[in-house]
């Protein structure tokens, strides 16, 4: 049987196929002062940012247009195509969050969204390397956390999505022993947490 994680993006995946026969039009803009807070933080004069996960067109629009240099990645083949899309001008390549196909010790920045709602707790440690190889020492982890204790399949229209919630002390510790260094963590709306880490080595 296939991975948690593997199942859910395929998921993610048919429902982007869904998406681009119905509506290719760019996302609602939203969080932007989020990005330009997490880009002014690198203290870089143009931020080289990996992007992950949901909102890829937008995200990677927001890096761009504030002054950054971002980079999409997602394994499904449909997410591209539909971020290609609604953002032609944007870079973005097709691969596994557990093995990025871009540069080591490279970016600024890795944005992750939701991503680690979606990551076994007993996976996120080694899900991480990938994340902690192309950031730079002293680069940053944008993270959005969801709080609580569930974790399991939720069934959908379009298929099977693995979901964890987690408790922020847990999670720190998890990615912790990967050398990355809890920043700052403020809420974001009701029941997640946004959370910055450092890559310290």
């Amino acid at each position: 049987m296939e991975d948690p994680i593997s199942i859910t993006f395929h998921s993610f995946n048919r429902l982007a196929g869904e998406t681009l026969k119905a509506d290719v039009r760019p996302e609602a803009d939203s969080d932007r002062d989020r990005v330009e807070a997490f880009l002014m933080r690198t203290g870089r004069p143009v931020p080289k940012v990996v992007v992950l996960g949901h909102n890829l067109a937008l995200r990677c629009r927001q890096v761009d247009e504030l002054g950054g240099a971002a980079t999409g990645v997602d394994g499904g083949e449909n997410v591209i195509e539909l971020a290609k899309r609604r953002y032609p001008g944007g870079q973005f390549q097709r691969g596994d969050l557990r093995d990025l196909p871009v540069d080591t010790n490279a970016f600024d920045g890795v944005w992750s969204g939701t991503v680690m709602a979606h990551i076994p707790r007993a996976e996120v440690a080694k899900a991480m390397v990938s994340v902690h190889a192309v950031l730079r020492p002293g680069g940053l982890l944008y993270v959005r956390l969801p709080l609580g204790d569930e974790e399991g399949f939720e069934e959908t229209e379009l298929g099977p999505i693995y979901k964890v919630r987690w408790d922020p002390d847990q999670f720190t510790a998890a990615i912790g022993a990967l050398d990355f260094q809890l920043l700052e963590s403020k809420p974001f709306g009701e029941g997640e947490l946004g959370m910055i880490f450092r890559r310290e080595y």
